[in-house]
């Protein structure tokens, strides 16, 4: 049951984050909701995924926090043995600069 709590708040982030520019807010609390709920029941990989699509939601406005966010998800996913995710996501943070 744990999985599904912070993968709904994840999904509900991303659908927000994607119609259009007027519900960043809706956005970011979900995926926000996503980051604590799958800290609190120690969800690694699913975190790795909330920190990535939270650099995502900041690449537009904030650079620096999206690089942020990067860093802590590809820290988790190297923690998690995911190579292939790690060297796809290193590429992109030069871009975020």
């Amino acid at each position: 049951m744990k999985i599904f709590q912070g993968m709904a708040a994840h999904v509900m982030g991303e659908i927000f984050l994607h119609i259009d520019d007027k519900h960043m807010d809706e956005a970011e609390a979900w995926i926000r909701k996503a980051v604590e709920t799958d800290e609190r029941n120690r969800m690694p990989w699913y975190l790795a995924w909330d920190y990535a699509l939270y650099a995502e939601f900041f690449k537009k406005g904030d650079p620096a926090q999206a690089k942020g966010n990067l860093h802590k998800a590809i820290e988790l996913m190297r923690g998690c043995g995911a190579d292939g995710w790690v060297s796809k996501y290193e590429k992109e943070l030069p871009l975020l600069s």
